[in-house]
């Protein structure tokens, strides 16, 4: 009997840690980007590092540096600001871009992401984030270009009223404005854009 039960709670310990050891296991995305000392597209994979999954996309993966595999799989860290150009895929196949050009706004702000690129309009969102790396809090500063005055609109969408300078760049378009009060995903903001694009 004693052996029997020596045996269940080995199996059971087993079972346990090995659970616990797949939770933890480090997830990669396909990447691709372009040092600013460099023109050539390196191609390899980054370590995601996900607040509460893995699988998800974080932008802790590459704020300050990002974590890469060499030709060897040997890890090697790349720090954000050499980063001139960025492409992550994740698991759910989404592709983003990353930007780090001095020429959208004359300064040096690292890597920014490219959320929409339209005729009138360009959106790129700047992630930063304070706290330990895994009990971190992440903040988004949004950023609208607007091409035919040269304009930039910053906005912070958990800041309440941030959204206003949108709805009073908007104020001749009724339309546009009203779908403002209701901005609540990234996916609202680009129905905004593009329908702003075709007026």
């Amino acid at each position: 009997m004693k052996n029997t039960v020596l045996l269940l709670a080995l199996v059971c310990f087993n079972v346990l840690f090995s659970q616990q050891e797949d939770k933890n296991q480090e997830i990669y995305f396909p990447v691709k980007y372009v040092l600013k000392s460099s023109k050539d597209t390196i191609k390899t994979k980054v370590l995601n590092v996900g607040l509460y999954r893995n699988e998800e996309f974080s932008p802790a993966t590459y704020i300050r540096q990002m974590t890469v595999l060499d030709p060897s799989g040997k890890k090697i860290k790349v720090k954000e600001n050499d980063i001139k150009y960025m492409e992550i895929i994740d698991l759910e196949k989404v592709k983003r871009r990353f930007i780090n050009d001095q020429s959208i706004f004359s300064k040096d702000i690292g890597l920014l992401e490219v959320m929409y690129n339209g005729k009138k309009t360009e959106w790129y969102r700047k992630s930063s984030y304070s706290g330990p790396i895994y009990t971190y809090k992440t903040d988004n500063t949004e950023y609208l270009l607007f091409r035919k005055d040269r304009s930039v609109i910053e906005m912070h969408f958990k800041i309440r009223g941030s959204i206003l300078a949108l709805k009073d760049k908007f104020n001749n378009y009724p339309d546009l404005s009203a779908l403002v009060d209701d901005v609540t995903v990234d996916a609202d903001v680009v129905k905004i854009l593009r329908l702003y694009d075709q007026k």
